[in-house]
């Protein structure tokens, strides 16, 4: 139990008692490059209102016109500006990438941390049920559930949550099997602790580094599955994101139209924002398990 507890506390505060994770995120160099680009990322999508010089949905020019000052990535068929469709953009894929992470997490935290520590029937019920899960082919059904729900933020999300936690779930089983055979664990157990504060109270805390890491993983996750949604246009009709402005410029031939930053910045701000969040979970999984860090090599 004290070997549990004291896990738990070198989560939040380094051994000398006084840094929290965030400063220790702070003064690591991948986290400190992670966090920055996140920061920088998420002021865009907060304050897209005041950046975006104009309204996304607006005809503000003659079609297809090429990068100037006034439109600095050009305008789509319509006239509309998408330099500020990219700004709104950020807003809505950080949210899908975001409250998608949060599903995800939850799921298969709470499916891998019961069906380790349940086993038995539960165990092999939970498992063959994620086994099914794990077959289906992700994309495929995604297209398939999305289409007969519609194209909207709501179907977005329900797909990529359903089929984003069983791989999660799987690992988090795994590691539940592992740490419940420890000593500390099976002392709870003895000293009569209920089932579910010895589940969530000394096995949890100690998974996490590896709950964590992986929902900041489920974060890009997201928004790649959003992006490739939009792209088949399943996405919302009514908002933008970064992967229904790839969908636009698909549509409208901006190959055609001098549109090659049209093509480009949408993937590149998906491949910015997975590089944070991958340094992030870099990070936290060296301050948290000293066992695996890369810092400094």
């Amino acid at each position: 139990m004290t070997e549990s507890r004291s896990r738990f506390a070198r989560l939040f505060h380094t051994e000398a008692g006084t840094d929290t994770v965030l400063l220790r995120l702070l003064h690591s160099k991948s986290g400190l490059v992670g966090i920055f680009i996140l920061a920088a990322l998420s002021a865009v999508a907060l304050l897209s209102s005041f950046i975006a010089p104009y309204s996304p949905y607006a005809i503000v020019a003659s079609p297809y016109l090429p990068p100037s000052q006034s439109h600095l990535l050009g305008t789509d068929g319509l006239g509309r500006d998408i330099f500020s469709q990219m700004i709104y953009g950020t807003r809505l894929s950080l949210e899908i990438g975001f409250v998608s992470a949060v599903g995800i997490t939850v799921i298969g935290t709470v499916v891998g941390v019961v069906s380790g520590f349940a086993g038995s029937y539960v165990d092999e019920a939970l498992m063959r049920f994620v086994d099914v899960m794990l077959v289906i082919p992700s994309i495929a059904f995604m297209i398939f559930v999305a289409t007969i729900m519609g194209p909207g933020v709501v179907s977005v999300l329900t797909v990529i949550i359903v089929f984003g936690w069983p791989p999660l779930s799987r690992m988090i089983r795994s590691q539940t099997l592992s740490i419940k055979r420890r000593g500390f664990v099976e002392s709870a157990v003895v000293s009569g602790s209920p089932r579910y504060y010895t589940l969530f109270r000394v096995i949890l805390p100690n998974m996490t580094s590896l709950i964590v890491a992986n929902a900041m993983l489920a974060v890009i996750y997201a928004i790649i599955a959003d992006a490739s949604l939009a792209f088949i246009g399943l996405a919302s009709t009514n908002s933008y994101s970064w992967g229904s402005v790839l969908y636009n410029a698909q549509i409208e031939g901006a190959i055609y139209h001098n549109g090659m930053l049209w093509i480009t910045l949408p993937g590149v701000a998906i491949a910015i924002t997975g590089i944070a969040m991958t340094l992030i979970a870099r990070a936290f999984g060296d301050i948290t398990d000293p066992r695996f860090s890369t810092e400094g090599r």
